[in-house]
């Protein structure tokens, strides 16, 4: 005959483990009930906080610094977040107004039906964040607001935006039709802007440079750095058929200082013209280099 050695079952058979067990779930039950109260407290606080307060603690928290958010038309959701009839983005570091005594400070950016949201995984590692998305000339916007040292760090990203109009294009003098992405970046109180334009459609011609007009180019890339009240066109190219330009200087009190580069070849069709004005200009067969100084 078999043995057999009994299993011994003394804590289940004694109701230790089920008290256990009983006690854990009533312990998780109180955290939960605990969080739902304190959640559905902030949301009533949410929900009965006027927006012009709201509006105000956004402006009272960024003044004094050089990046200003104004929310014009702002109205609050039921969910923690934030919708604007327009939002705007100044930069005080890219006022390049030539007049000193102007305070008024001209948006960078403009965003139409703005909305605002907090990301909450930002929240849970104590690095508060805000989503912002909305429009901008028939294309969309996205990017992120961020608490830092140094103020508020941007991020903003822009696409199938149309260019007639925009502020953020006109500072460097550039009118006309085309398709505008971009991104603008402010960290450690700098800030940059990369741009393109597709299928551009510009008017007129360069200041001073009439024999180079500006509806020859159809694509541009730029890239722009902004410090304190100068921005620095690192790069801003044109291209066209047979024609490339690259312009490069400082933009400071309304003024723009740098050269502008030309290369050239027979197929553009404005060739025999350019070479003869820009003849004094030429560095080798078909490059030439202007200084360039303007005043936006």
């Amino acid at each position: 005959m078999k043995s057999t050695t009994p299993i011994c079952h003394f804590g289940y058979n004694n109701g230790i483990l089920p008290a256990l067990y009983k006690e854990r779930r009533s312990h998780i039950k109180r955290i939960a009930v605990t969080l739902i109260i304190f959640f559905l407290f902030i949301w009533v606080v949410w929900l009965v906080i006027p927006d012009s307060l709201i509006n105000g603690y956004i402006k009272d928290s960024l003044e004094g610094r050089d990046v200003e958010i104004k929310l014009i038309g702002l109205k609050k959701g039921i969910f923690y977040t934030l919708r604007a009839e327009q939002g705007q983005i100044l930069y005080a570091g890219a006022d390049i107004s030539s007049s000193l005594s102007d305070q008024e400070i001209k948006p960078l950016i403009v965003i139409q039906d703005m909305n605002v949201t907090p990301d909450l995984h930002s929240l849970l590692e104590l690095t508060p964040r805000l989503n912002i998305t909305g429009h901008m000339n028939h294309g969309t916007i996205n990017g992120t607001v961020t608490e830092e040292k140094w103020g508020m760090a941007l991020d903003v990203t822009g696409d199938n935006i149309q260019v007639n109009g925009l502020p953020v294009i006109e500072k460097i003098g550039m009118y006309g039709e085309g398709t505008l992405k971009f991104n603008f970046q402010r960290k450690h109180r700098k800030g940059e802007i990369t741009f393109s334009i597709d299928n551009a459609m510009l008017k007129g011609a360069l200041p001073g440079i009439s024999a180079l007009p500006l509806h020859v180019f159809r694509n541009v890339r730029g890239l722009l750095t902004i410090g304190d009240n100068t921005i620095a066109v690192n790069s801003l190219t044109m291209e066209g058929k047979g024609v490339y330009t690259r312009i490069k200087g400082i933009i400071k009190e309304g003024n723009f200082d740098g050269n502008i580069e030309v290369m050239t070849d027979s197929s553009f069709d404005l060739y025999p013209i350019l070479k003869s004005l820009l003849a004094r200009y030429k560095v080798s067969e078909g490059f030439y280099v202007i200084p360039y100084v303007h005043k936006l």
